[in-house]
């Protein structure tokens, strides 16, 4: 399948499975290549052995919430593809199901370093390859909690928002560089953070359908829509 993503390096965030690896599967037979990180190695290397039947893959173990780590998975990135072409900052945790009071301050940490700082570390990493080359796509996963507030879903609703409002303003600052920033905004998918959240099975709308319009805006240049709600 020849498409304007034929060869184009993307590097996904939490890939090993749900939204991530979905995405990452549709990328691959779009025939683009793809850098991904996650926090398990077993389900890392279990990810890649799926995700290599269709194309070239490149995967490593990095926690995004330590610097050290994304630069050290960066290095390994542009020695094997030389470039990064799109980035899509997925990876994300989402605490039980709580009132805000009931949170203990590691939760709120974990949360806050992952799902926000953990984009922000990333994008700066990735900007200085996309700034020399002029040109880039980063897509943010943000989340319908990143519009509205919900009960018991404060600390998450907080990252969401963040996320949202740092691609905005970063749309902004890098208009003139050849680089689109863009958020994405999914309703409840049917993953295993979903299921973490409810202690129940997983409810909502497929990752492949998110995966679809992850795609089709790093496929395309947008116009005038910077959040795209699902």
């Amino acid at each position: 399948m020849k498409t304007v993503l034929k060869d184009k390096v993307v590097l996904i965030t939490g890939a090993s499975k749900g939204i991530g690896f979905a995405t990452a599967e549709l990328f691959l037979k779009h025939g683009a290549k793809i850098a991904f990180c996650d926090l398990l190695k077993g389900e890392i290397l279990k990810a890649k052995k799926r995700l290599e039947k269709f194309g070239e893959v490149v995967a490593e173990q990095a926690d995004v919430r330590k610097e050290n780590d994304i630069k050290k998975f960066l290095k390994g990135v542009i020695s094997q593809f030389h470039r990064i072409d799109k980035l899509v900052n997925n990876a994300g945790i989402l605490p039980g199901r709580a009132s805000f009071n009931e949170h203990t301050s590691l939760q709120i940490n974990n949360t806050i370093d992952t799902n926000l700082k953990g984009t922000l570390f990333m994008t700066k990493a990735v900007l200085g390859p996309m700034l020399k080359a002029k040109e880039g796509i980063i897509i943010n996963i943000s989340s319908e909690a990143g519009i509205n507030g919900y009960s018991e879903m404060a600390i998450y609703c907080a990252t969401k928002f963040g996320i949202r409002g740092f691609s905005e303003a970063l749309e902004e600052e890098l208009s003139d560089k050849g680089i689109k920033v863009y958020a994405v905004c999914p309703g409840a998918v049917k993953t295993g953070i979903n299921s973490g959240f409810t202690g129940e099975e997983p409810v909502g709308m497929a990752p492949e359908k998110v995966a679809k319009l992850i795609v089709g805006i790093a496929s395309t240049t947008p116009a005038d829509e910077k959040c795209f709600r699902i």
